[in-house]
């Protein structure tokens, strides 16, 4: 099971990393229009939670449908996840997404705005 967690993981944060560096000629532009770095990194922030707590919201409500139709026809219980461990699992997953959305982030505005926004993709 951790072996298949850990290849999700670098999938998603190799994902998260190429769509954030392919946004380059993006972020170029809005600091030619005047938006700041630290605006910049917060608008990407807030994309990045968003995104975390739809999937946060989403796999809850996949994986409780799944897993209380399972426990019920073996157990006829519930399953029962501590809320320490769900909340572990949700902040590992936020804090990989934003790490993979901020890194790449940190390195695509180098280069001068108007020399990115006149590369081609």
């Amino acid at each position: 099971m951790g072996l298949i967690i850990a290849f999700t993981a670098i999938a998603v944060v190799n994902t998260l990393a190429m769509a954030t560096s392919d946004r380059a000629r993006e972020f170029a532009l809005l600091r030619l229009v005047g938006t700041t770095r630290r605006q910049l990194f917060r608008m990407l922030g807030l994309e990045t939670l968003a995104v975390v707590l739809v999937a946060a919201v989403l796999g809850t409500a996949i994986a409780a449908a799944t897993l209380c139709a399972f426990a019920s026809g073996m157990t006829g219980g519930l399953p029962h996840v501590p809320p320490a461990a769900y909340l572990a699992v949700v902040a590992s997953a936020a804090a990989l997404a934003l790490l993979a959305t901020f890194l790449p982030a940190r390195l695509a505005p180098r280069p001068p705005p108007a020399t990115t926004i006149n590369t081609r993709e």
